[in-house]
């Protein structure tokens, strides 16, 4: 009951606000005041609640139907004005901070095995999954007892999470055991990593990848940088980037930027919220960069991108982006709830609007069709110009330079990929199952148990060949799981069926970052990205490329 008068509560604070209500006040009023507008509304509001839950024919929980109005009433103004409920603010914050409690595994969906969920790289040094042995190829059947047959990923993951130093008890299916395993495993804290993917891509070029923007990422960057010291080049990979804090947008940019240029700017209607934010000019690094882009990079993506294409500091390539650039202010509620307001808009240094227009549109069309009206409508947005005046546009995302679209799957391709073919053809390698690939089997302890990963060292496994008789086996693998193909089918693709059969083994062995490495030789951006790092050069010494 203590629940619901809160919840109740939460409502009726936010409509107050919104209706010009009472701010700071309390909820006490004259009956003479009965008959105002605002009051009117909240009466009817409060009656609605109650009839519904009187009345309704199943029970229907206060906090369900408050969460819901709100949310309504925040859509009727933008697509990213939000509440957040308790378990949604909960992990917004642990995003930001860049830290949960948990095991230290990443999980995905296992294809063909309904709700059962896969470890899918080797658990990192030190975490409690790495202490328990768990490997990449593990499967996770039940938490606490309970079989997971019908839980979604995120559902095994909010079991899995929990409050440091609390245990929990995971059974798991393992490559090659007679027995399922049951281990216990004691919770602890867990860095969330922003920068998961850095290293020397080509003799002199770098490769960054930020997969968000959260309170370490900027020092998560500078501490890949100081590893690539001796490059000459990099490529900075901001693709499905959605975004995330403004300070780190900041403070990235801020690496590329000399001091004192402007990175953003904001504009509103509230007192104050016209501000700009220049480079601070604490990391200047003075090499040729590229950018990479795609319709879901976002927000705090585009301050970067913009920012550096707006200055001629970058070559951005590959597709326009989201087009999100609304400055969204979080304000702490009740029972451990939060709003996320839009309260001003993102400005690039030449003047651009970063939103791309979404009047008149449905919220379903707007997200699922991110950045198509922007490819589609350069001619009709807004055209601004960079320090050298290049034309650069806006109202739409950001443009890049040089367009170059992701590869999309062929039809073979796609039917490996939906069937997890080459995961599960990885286990099969490195449980030593397969004649002519023993030497590439996991280590194994005096108990017969896999030993964790072995980091970064490939010794004999970074010499893995995809042979005729691996290729052979993979064939005979595929007719076990009754997927259909043709000898033209391999023949085809040949090239793609290898480098992930070898990315699959890498991942296995070392590490998400380590099979990453594999797969970046088949991304088309990527490649694209480095063979025009020349064009990068040009553009940072000339403004032009």
């Amino acid at each position: 009951m203590k629940h619901r008068f809160a919840v109740v509560l939460i409502s009726i604070v936010l409509l107050s606000a919104l209706a010009g209500g009472f701010l700071g006040g309390g909820f006490a009023t004259k009956a003479a005041e009965a008959t105002s507008p605002n009051n009117e509304f909240l009466a009817n509001y409060t009656d609605a609640l109650d009839v519904i839950q009187k009345n309704y024919m199943h029970d229907v929980g206060s906090d369900k139907l408050v969460y819901s109005s709100i949310k309504g009433m925040l859509r009727t103004l933008d697509p990213h004005s939000d509440f957040l409920d308790p378990k949604y603010f909960t992990e917004m914050r642990e995003r930001q901070r860049s830290r949960y409690y948990g095991l230290g595994i990443r999980i995905r969906t296992l294809a063909g095995d309904r709700g059962w969920c896969v470890i899918v790289e080797p658990p990192s040094f030190g975490t409690p999954a790495y202490k328990k042995g768990l490997r990449a190829g593990d499967i996770i059947t039940r938490v606490e007892g309970t079989p997971i047959d019908t839980w979604t990923s995120d559902e095994v993951v909010s079991k899995i999470r929990g409050q440091r130093g609390t245990t929990v008890n995971i059974t798991i299916k393992r490559h090659g055991a007679s027995e399922p395993l049951e281990i216990a495993i004691e919770r602890d804290e867990i860095p969330m990593v922003t920068v998961p993917y850095a290293f020397e891509i080509r003799p002199g070029i770098g490769y960054i990848k930020i997969e968000s923007f959260a309170e370490t990422t900027s020092g998560e960057l500078k501490t890949a940088l100081n590893d690539m010291k001796s490059i000459t080049g990099l490529i900075l990979d901001l693709r499905d980037n959605t975004g995330g804090l403004l300070n780190q947008a900041i403070a990235v940019s801020d690496f590329f930027l000399p001091r004192g240029e402007l990175i953003v700017s904001t504009r509103g209607r509230a007192e104050g919220s016209a501000r700009t934010y220049e480079a601070p000019g604490n990391e200047t690094l003075d090499i040729p960069l590229v950018v990479l882009i795609n319709r879901n990079s976002a927000s705090a993506s585009e301050i970067v991108a913009g920012a550096l294409q707006d200055h001629d500091r970058a070559l951005i390539i590959g597709e326009t982006s989201f087009g999100k650039g609304l400055v969204q202010s979080v304000y702490n509620m009740s029972s451990d709830t939060g709003m996320a307001l839009v309260t001003a808009k993102f400005y690039t240094p030449s003047g651009r609007l970063i939103q791309r227009d979404y009047s008149n549109s449905l919220l379903e069309y707007y997200s699922v069709y991110a950045g198509e009206n922007a490819v589609f409508g350069d001619k009709e947005r807004e055209i601004k110009y960079t320090d050298s005046e290049r034309e650069v546009y806006g109202g739409g995302g950001i443009a890049p330079d040089i367009i170059e679209a992701a590869r999309l799957l062929n039809r073979f391709e796609s039917l490996l990929r939906r069937k997890d073919v080459f995961f599960q053809y990885a286990q099969r390698l490195t449980s030593g199952e397969v004649p002519s690939a023993r030497e590439f089997k996991l280590p194994e302890g005096a108990d017969g148990e896999a030993q964790p990963a072995r980091g970064k060292n490939t010794d004999h496994v970074s010499d893995f060949v995809i042979n005729e008789e691996i290729i052979s086996d993979f064939r005979q693998f595929l007719k076990e799981r009754n997927i259909e193909f043709t000898e033209e089918d391999l023949t085809a693709n040949a090239d793609y069926i290898k480098r992930q059969i070898r990315q699959g083994v890498f991942t296995s062995h070392f590490g998400i970052q380590e099979g990453y490495k594999i797969s970046v030789e088949g991304d088309n951006q990527v490649q694209k990205a480095l063979a025009e790092m020349p064009a990068a050069k040009t553009l940072m010494t000339s403004g032009h490329f």
